[in-house]
């Protein structure tokens, strides 16, 4: 069950800088951690980055602005994110963002997503590395 962990190995912790990404495509790089029940995802955006389609999936996703600027599209409304801002998608909602000048570090959560578990084998506690 995803949920198992190892006990002797909690607590651990982890620099996200160095682990290896999930994502690693022109502009944006994003690495993975996760906890029994909800993942966070560390996402470094260019300005550089080549402007996405927007997207949506089957659960919330917060949002939370460490460094930069971004311009959120959400449904038809156009947002920019101060450091330190943060913002709400609700479930199948479309959405996008780019940097606005400069590099933006993003921290994304989301509930424990099965699609993203492979990003997270070393975490020791989960039987990683």
């Amino acid at each position: 069950m995803v949920r198992e962990y190892v006990e002797s190995e909690v607590p651990s912790t982890y620099d996200l800088r160095a682990v290896p990404p999930v994502r690693d495509e022109e502009g944006v790089t994003q690495t993975v951690f996760r906890g029994m029940d909800q993942m966070v995802g560390l996402t470094v955006i260019e300005p550089d980055k080549p402007d996405a389609e927007p997207h949506s999936h089957p659960w919330e996703q917060v949002n939370v602005l460490a460094a930069g600027r971004l311009e959120f599209l959400v449904g038809d409304e156009r947002i920019t994110l101060e450091p330190y801002d943060a913002l709400a998608i609700p479930p199948g909602v479309e959405h996008t963002a780019r940097s606005v000048g400069e590099r933006a570090t993003l921290f994304a959560f989301w509930p424990l997503r099965e699609d993203r578990l492979d990003a997270t084998g070393y975490q020791r506690e989960f039987g990683g590395e």
